[in-house]
């Protein structure tokens, strides 16, 4: 198994690695960065296998084929209608003057 000694750079955040292939390199390795004055992580390489099945037990996927999109549409020869262009009531037409000092609710 492979083990990994990690030390911390001493003016960032980024750690240093070094790969040792047995206990005994990585005992001296951890004992250099000691002796630094640097405080030393070890990690071991542990294999993993990683697999997914989707589906249900016992059952194949079902391959189908691509159907058309219901989205698009074909143009069409209606007309759009205009809304109500009658001025809304009910809105202040202000006094017209936009002098600086004239605010509309004055």
């Amino acid at each position: 198994m492979d083990y990994q000694v990690w030390t911390k750079e001493d003016y960032s955040d980024n750690y240093t690695k070094v790969d040792c292939g047995d206990l005994p390199a990585a005992k001296r390795e951890i004992e250099k960065a000691v002796k630094a004055g640097r405080e030393p992580i070890l990690t071991l390489e542990v294999p993993y296998e990683y697999n997914i099945k989707v589906g249900e037990a016992g059952s194949e996927v079902k391959k189908s084929k691509a159907k058309p999109d219901k989205g698009a549409r074909a143009e069409s020869d209606s007309e759009v209608r205009r809304g109500d262009e009658a001025d809304t009531e009910g809105l202040d037409q202000g006094s017209g003057d936009n002098s600086a000092g004239h605010s509309a609710g004055d």
